[in-house]
This record gives C-alpha cells, structure tokens and sequence, in this order.
C-alpha cells in the first residue's frame, strides 16, 4: 500500500477511535485510551521517520521542504495534550473535554496533511517511492507497537 494510502487509512482508524471513546460509557472510556493512546503516539513516529523527513529533503516545493518542522511543531502539541489527558481520570468530564480538544487538533492537521501535502508528495516521490515508504510505515507501525507493549 502507498504511503498517503496507509496515512489515510490510518487517520480513519484513529477518528473511529476517538468516536468510540466518545460515545462510550465512563468505565469504557479509560480501556480505550489505552488502546489509542499507542497507537497515536507510533503514528506520528513512523510518519515522521519514513515519510517527512524523507520527502523534506527530496523536496523542492517550500511548502514541503519546512513541513517537516510544521509537522514536529504539532506533534509536540498533540503529545502534550497526550499526556494532560493521561494524568485525568477517564470518567471525569474534563477528561473527555480534553480528548475532544486533541480530537479537533488531529482533525485539523489531517485535513492539512490529506488535503494540501500529500497532492505535492506525489508530485515528489513516484508511484514506487510511495510504496516503498508505506510499507516501511507498516512495518516500522509493527515493530514500535510490539516495543510499546
């Protein structure tokens, strides 16, 4: 699978998630933080390691050439969100709060990655280049969540 092929696939996954934790009771909540949380955390490192980076030094568009930095900047916000919610406890209603809050920040920065840097990434990388770098994005997914465990 492509590499923007398996990002979305991915980002589609991780909105189901927060839409289960959402709709889930108090007790449920805090089992499927602990599913996500990983998950999310492996995500933004593969797509860092095996795509970003990558395609930020083959890149001449200026766009892509500093989304690598744009990309770590959200990142680090996302994951001190992260961890805010990690220190709440699951049935309180500020925790929730908070998930719906990082909810809307991944949103945001899917809809800029989906929508204005993946069309430039195959303007980049060909069609063999973007294979290449989604299956070392499933493998790399793999190896870093059995690490996590």
């Amino acid at each position: 699978m492509e590499a923007t092929q398996f990002l979305k696939r991915e980002h589609e996954t991780a909105k189901g998630a927060f839409k289960k934790i959402e709709e889930a009771t108090p007790p449920q909540r805090g089992q499927l933080w602990k599913q996500l949380k990983p998950e999310l955390k492996v995500h933004e490192q593969i797509e860092e390691a095996h795509f970003y980076g990558p395609i930020s030094r083959d890149a001449r568009d200026p766009q892509l050439r500093d989304w690598s930095r744009h990309h770590h900047e959200e990142v680090a916000q996302a994951e001190a969100m992260i961890e805010e919610i990690s220190g709440l406890e699951p049935t309180d209603d500020a925790w929730l709060a908070k998930v719906k809050e990082l909810k809307q920040t991944l949103e945001h920065h899917i809809q800029e990655e989906e929508q204005q840097i993946f069309p430039k990434a195959r303007e980049v990388w060909d069609q063999s280049k973007l294979e290449q770098a989604g299956r070392e994005m499933e493998t790399g997914k793999q190896e870093r969540l059995r690490q996590a465990a």
